[in-house]
């Protein structure tokens, strides 16, 4: 996949995410797996290209994504 597809993707997923969120209905939750998507994607953009400040933003939003996941199922 080449890093053009892997930024887009990154940040469809992303935008997905926070849409979910922001409805508020039942199946918002689903915007953390959303989210973990994205990072997935953004950091393997970020390790082929070097860019060491979005990769370690993006081990930050996967753990706040994990919390996410987990506190969502309370």
């Amino acid at each position: 996949m080449s890093c053009r597809q892997l930024e887009w993707l990154g940040a469809t997923f992303a935008l997905l995410g926070s849409f979910l969120l922001a409805t508020h209905c039942s199946w918002a939750d689903l915007g953390f797996y959303s989210y973990l998507i994205s990072n997935a994607f953004l950091i393997v953009f970020a390790l082929r290209k070097k860019l060491f400040g979005i990769f370690t933003m993006q081990c930050g939003f996967t753990a706040s994504s994990l919390l996410g996941i987990v506190y969502s199922q309370f």
